[in-house]
Order: C-alpha cells, then structure tokens, then sequence
C-alpha cells in the first residue's frame, strides 16, 4: 500500500465485494461466510485496522442513516428531506440529518463530520457534492465512501463509487427558453445562482449555450453569485434593468429558483411593471407556494421528494448487498401558469 493505511475501499476491492458488505462484516452484521471470508482474508493481507472511532460509529450506527443537506429553510431541500425521510421509515431505518451551509464554509470539515456519525450509510446533497473543484469533491466523497455506503444527489464526480442522482440541468434551462421562445420572446435574461455551486454554474452554461443554438443575444450579466434567496432576485432585477435601456430590457425572465422569482416579482412590481404584461417571468423548483403568488408562478419541477425517495432506497440496497456505482439523470417538468403570460398567446416584442 505505499505506506498508506489501507481503507474499507482497499479492502472491498481485494476482497472484490462491495463496500456495503465490507462494512458489515467488520461491524459484526450479516453477511454469508463465503463474503465473510473474503473480506477477512483481505483485512488481513492489507494490514487493515478499523480505527476506534469507526468502530464507535458502528456499534451505535444499528439502523440509521445520515441525510448531509444544505439549507433545510429552502422549501427544495425541505420536501427532499420528506422524501427521504419517509422512504427510511417504511425500510425501518431511522433518519439523521445534517446540515451544511451551501459554500465552502464547512466544505472541508464535511467528510470528517459525517464519518463521525454513529450511521451505516448517508446520502449527500448540497455543499457536499456541490462546492469546489472535482479534485476537492471527489477526496471529500471518496474519505466517506471508504468507511461506509454513499448515494450523492446533485451533479456527478466521475472517479467516485457510488449511486449518483441528478435532474437534466440543461433540460431544464432549455424547456423554460423553449416555452418562451414560442410564445413570441427573443430577449431572455437568467438571473440568480452563484459560480461556486456546480448545479447553479450548469444551468447558467445551459442558458448559454441554448441562446446561442437560438441564434439569440443572451443577456451577459456579470451577476453570478447573485444567490439564491428572494434578496438576490430582487437586486439581480434592479440591477438588470438599471444598466439597460427601456427599450433594450428582457421581456422574460428566468430565475434559478423559485425564491429567487419570487424576489424578482416583488421588484418588477414595485417599478411598476405589470407581470405578466410588462415582463414574464420562471421559477424552478415548483416549490410549494409557487401556485399561490400573484400571478402563480411558472416553474420547472425538478421533483426533489422522487430524489429523496429513491436516495433512500438506493442506500438501503447497497446496504443489503445489491447494487452497483451508476448515475441516474432524472427528467424534470414545466409547469406553465399565468406568469409566463402563456394565456396571452403568442406577442410580437
């Protein structure tokens, strides 16, 4: 091993068993004595030593499962933890969630806390798999997959063993410039996000490129790391419309989230522009209150309860023995009301 301790990865690729089964064998679970030998012909070949405090982990994990999530006050990671939340209960495993700021605040502490978790397995969404370089992610993600399962949720970091799921970011983008384009759009501004966050930096890429195919001129707002809060829609708009000519402002608008839309609203509103006959406007996310606003917003769904759904039931297979690393790409769906102004029809602008 080059004078490197071995690690619970090492020794499930020797033993040529998963990690799952390699973590319950030297936890003391279940497991058949063809694998159970394996892995402790393996252990020892490698010199591998469980370190105590994995050992703690484990003795106290029994049947739970971490959740790492990032901003549990924005709606999109709430009904994924529901998702989640609910598909561990009906397995009969017990949930712990963890929560991490969507920066680089506590990105490097991220795999030492999680591993000091009394849990057999966690899904990580957010910071976790979001924040800095692929370099960075994956040593982050592979420190955890070495001690136990891992199902990530968010773009995927090729090199790392695991279950991956994530939504079709540029389908989403393009579904939104799509439905504007067809109903008579040509200047189309993207608003919100930050470049630090791989999924916002996607989307934003996916406007680029779509506006291009388009042969339309995108809006080249140095905005970036506007966020992702109403606060950000709010000065991305005012700061949009101030740089520009009357005559040369979007007559659409695409927001990165729903809670970014609705901070755009509220400014477009209070300037006195009529949504949807002055300017439209999408969200993303569908979030709950979305039908509610005046007028109900447009949106694209990314379905994030389905994500926690299946997260949990991928976690607890590979828990079970079955399983193997891949990447799921999820569809979304645009869900067209009144801000879009689909009910005017097509306009000239």
């Amino acid at each position: 091993m080059n004078d490197r301790q071995a690690t619970i990865v090492d020794v499930a690729k020797r033993a040529q068993v998963s990690v799952a089964t390699v973590s319950r064998v030297l936890s003391g679970g279940s497991a058949s004595l063809a694998a159970r030998k394996k892995v402790e012909a393996a252990a020892q070949e490698l010199g591998y030593r469980q370190q105590p405090s994995a050992r703690k982990a484990e003795k106290g994990a029994d049947r739970t499962l971490a959740l790492v999530i990032s901003d549990l006050t924005n709606p999109y990671y709430a009904a994924l933890c529901a998702g989640a939340e609910e598909a561990a209960r009906k397995a009969g495993w017990s949930l712990l969630v963890c929560q991490t700021a969507l920066n680089g605040f506590m990105a490097d502490t991220i795999a030492e806390r999680v591993n000091s978790l009394p849990v057999r397995g966690a899904v990580l969404v957010g910071s976790a798999v979001e924040w800095g370089t692929a370099e960075e992610i994956r040593s982050r993600l592979n420190t955890i997959g070495g001690r136990m399962p891992m199902v990530t949720i968010g773009p995927r970091v090729d090199g790392v063993n695991c279950v991956n799921i994530t939504s079709d970011l540029s389908l989403s983008v393009r579904k939104s410039i799509a439905h504007l384009v067809a109903l008579g759009h040509r200047r189309i501004s993207f608003i919100g996000g930050s470049g630090g966050i791989r999924s916002s930096s996607a989307r934003r890429r996916a406007y680029y490129e779509e506006m291009e195919r388009l042969s339309l001129a995108a809006d080249r707002d140095p905005g970036t790391d506007a966020g992702f809060t109403p606060q950000a829609g709010e000065s991305s708009v005012n700061r949009l419309l101030s740089s520009l000519p009357r005559e040369a402002w979007p007559t659409a608008i695409i927001a990165i989230n729903d809670l970014v839309a609705l901070g755009a609203l509220r400014q477009l509103q209070r300037m006195g522009l009529s949504v949807p006959e002055d300017m439209v406007l999408i969200g993303c996310d569908n979030q709950f209150f979305t039908p509610y606003l005046n007028p109900p917003l447009t949106t694209v769904d990314l379905h994030p309860y389905d994500h926690g759904v299946s997260a949990i039931e991928e976690l607890v297979g590979a828990l079970n023995g079955g399983g193997a690393a891949y990447s799921q790409i999820r569809e979304c769906s645009l869900i067209v009301r009144e801000s879009c102004g689909a009910l005017l029809g097509v306009r000239s602008f």
